[in-house]
């Protein structure tokens, strides 16, 4: 019985950890193209 417990909160942990790293990566993306639309708008003000 204790092992279906660990089994269960193992399989838990690695969905949470897969969830957070999806998230992060997917709002870390967006952020990019962000600062890189942003540094193109101030390229083009200087020339």
């Amino acid at each position: 019985m204790g092992h279906i417990f660990w089994t269960i909160l193992c399989f838990a942990t690695i969905i949470w950890y897969i969830i957070v790293t999806a998230i992060v990566a997917y709002k870390g993306g967006i952020d990019i193209k962000n600062m890189l639309s942003k540094m193109e708008d101030d390229k083009k003000d200087r020339q």
